[in-house]
């Protein structure tokens, strides 16, 4: 819109820019809101975590991460209390190794929890470079990856049934502990820090894809 100056010379309207200051502030209250909010978050997922493996990721959202904690911390409680039971011959390396994936499960999961909080408050602020839309039309990102996928369900399968032979003491499960389990769980181990390693290296190759094409 133009109108006439004092001078009689067309001239461009003037911003207003008081008005464009008052219409943005209670969008950024809003934000600042948010934003706070999402700490406070934070703070009691951190500690709900700290408490117990996994109740912070349920605090959060993502059940199937914290459930996954939940059945591993069972597991190798399951697995201890097996190993050191009565009428087996204690093979110590392998209770030494059971006992320390108590604390790194316990340390991974609260270092998940905070990294999972801040990846949610910079998710919904601003989209994933590298999400894609999944075959149900929504947004699908890599973090949420194990919360769609199969693999929670082949760990309850699997981990269902070593309770059970845990709670029945078949005796050939007995003689496998007693000679192999801590080979066992060595190689287990090293399969996945090495499938850790190659998933990362991947990951870091796309993400140097992408930036060379964008």
């Amino acid at each position: 819109m133009e109108f006439k100056g004092e001078d009689g010379m067309n001239s461009e309207q003037p911003l207003p820019s008081e008005q464009s200051k008052q219409a943005e502030q209670p969008y950024r209250q809003e934000r600042r809101g948010r934003l706070q909010y999402a700490k406070f978050r934070k703070v009691i997922a951190i500690i709900m975590a700290a408490i117990i493996p996994g109740m912070g990721h349920l605090f959060l959202g993502l059940f199937i991460r914290g459930l996954t904690f939940i059945v591993l911390l069972l597991l190798d409680i399951f697995a201890m209390l097996y190993v050191s039971s009565d009428g087996l011959r204690i093979n110590i390396p392998l209770l030494i190794l059971l006992g320390l994936f108590i604390p790194v499960l316990y340390f991974y999961n609260v270092y998940d929890v905070l990294q999972s909080a801040d990846y949610m408050v910079r998710y919904r602020r601003k989209p994933d470079q590298y999400a894609r839309m999944d075959a149900r039309g929504q947004q699908s990102s890599p973090f949420y990856a194990w919360e769609r996928g199969f693999a929670f369900a082949v760990l309850l399968v699997a981990g269902g049934g070593l309770m059970i032979l845990f709670r029945m003491k078949p005796r050939w499960l007995s003689i496998f502990f007693e000679d192999y389990g801590f080979l066992t769980l060595a190689i287990i181990l090293m399969m996945i820090g090495l499938f850790l390693f190659l998933r990362e290296a991947l990951l870091s190759f796309r993400r140097k894809k992408l930036k060379e094409r964008g």
